[in-house]
């Protein structure tokens, strides 16, 4: 399978690369930094070239491995018979001490391998299908417009990530999942503390229970006054009847929250930017929607806005590009990587509307691929479009050198983007 086999009894496992068990200082210390805010770090080219399955030290002392290309990385996401994603198992890696915390409190399907990853998952799929994406896209275009109704009426300059990029994903959301829009600011500071590179263990614990705990709360509420909402439909078609208990909903529902306002945030912040570097490009995608859509698929190759996941533990040893792995060692599937591969992707790192767009790995692969990735896409094209239509003129208020990147965090992306236009 693509450069990955279990060792071979004819094969001494002395002929394989491998590295002693005990990290020691001469592995890189992992994450990286970038040099780059617009690309991955550099570490990861020079792996995909000469190292492809990469040794690292972590903040604990412990070895992962960095798995770097395209044909890899999806290989083991469509295995895993010999690779698990269980959150919270030994040897399952993490980049900072919060994490492991937070991983091992996980009781959603992100965190479960089969049958229970597929069990719970198949409860809410439907409310993530096409159809039922594509139906809501009017009312998506319309939380737009209004949004930029009030940027337009107040004026440059602006922080776009503020004014819009925060709050379209949490309108929507609260128009799909049923939570009242006034508690998104408390959400997403659920999913920061989940997602930051700094907190501590027990803030990043006591605010991911606080979600779920919120969730729960709103289960509880549609039980008795339901509407035509994901909890509440949910809670009909599966909690009532006893094939999902509440609490256990409510773990899935924090994680539908997390992922539904975090990551789409990020990448109307960081397409915005991409846009405004490329004059030639925003001419493209304005004069054509069908460019719109291929610059997003463009923009998540690019970006790829999961930093560190996701992530897996070698059940057995095994053979990956000449290099052992051996059962019971984790590792990191760099999608940001992946995407940047050559072999696959021509000029990775320059954004090219010809390039055929299924072959990116933005959202994942395998029974684990992104669940809202529909939405996302219709979050996205719907938000590109009413910006070039709404604000031709848009640009930068501030020195690009100026900007904070989110080095900080799990989710890659921009603090703030000052934006100004010609007022009317």
């Amino acid at each position: 399978m693509l450069g990955i086999r279990p060792v071979s009894v004819q094969r001494p496992m002395s002929a394989l690369p491998s590295v002693p068990a005990g990290a020691g200082p001469e592995l890189p210390r992992f994450p990286f930094a970038r040099v780059d805010p617009l690309a991955p770090p550099p570490e990861y080219a020079a792996a995909r070239e000469a190292q492809p399955i990469l040794p690292v030290r972590l903040w604990n002392g412990e070895r992962a491995w960095l798995v770097t290309r395209h044909e890899h990385v999806r290989a083991i996401l469509a295995d895993d018979r010999r690779f698990s994603g269980r959150f919270g198992q030994p040897g399952f890696p993490t980049v900072t001490e919060a994490r492991v915390v937070v991983d091992r409190g996980e009781r959603a399907f992100v965190g479960m391998d089969n049958p229970d990853h597929d069990r719970y998952r198949r409860m809410v799929t439907q409310e993530f299908s096409v159809p039922r994406m594509r139906a809501l896209e009017p009312e998506i275009a319309a939380i737009a417009d209004r949004l930029l109704d009030r940027m337009i009426a107040d004026g440059p300059p602006q922080d776009l990530v503020r004014a819009f990029a925060v709050r379209f994903p949490s309108l929507v959301m609260s128009a799909l999942f049923g939570s009242p829009y006034e508690d998104h600011e408390f959400i997403i500071g659920c999913a920061v503390a989940r997602h930051g590179l700094t907190q501590t263990p027990g803030h990043a614990e006591r605010k991911a229970r606080e979600l779920v705990a919120y969730v729960r709360r709103l289960v509880d509420r549609k039980r008795e006054q339901p509407g035509d909402d994901l909890v509440s439909r949910v809670v009909a078609e599966h909690v009532l009847p006893g094939r999902l208990t509440a609490d256990e909903f409510a773990e899935i529902g924090a994680m539908i929250l997390r992922a539904g306002h975090d990551t789409t945030t990020n990448m109307i912040g960081m397409g915005t930017l991409l846009m405004l570097r490329d004059p030639v490009l925003r001419e493209r995608m304005r004069a054509d929607p069908l460019e719109i859509r291929r610059a997003v698929e463009e923009f998540l190759r690019v970006v790829s806005p999961v930093q560190f996941s996701p992530r897996r533990v070698a059940r057995v040893d095994v053979e990956i590009a000449g290099t052992l792995v051996r059962a019971g060692e984790g590792l990191f599937l760099l999608l940001a990587s992946a995407n940047r591969d050559a072999a696959v992707f021509p000029a990775p790192d320059a954004i090219d509307l010809s390039r055929p767009a299924a072959r990116h790995l933005a959202f994942g692969d395998g029974i684990h691929q992104c669940l809202g990735q529909m939405l996302a896409r219709i979050e996205l094209q719907v938000a590109f479009a009413a910006l070039l239509r709404r604000l031709p003129d848009l640009e930068l208020a501030v020195p690009f050198e100026a900007l904070r990147f989110k080095d900080d965090m799990q989710i890659y992306g921009v603090h703030e983007l000052p934006v100004r236009w010609a007022a009317a």
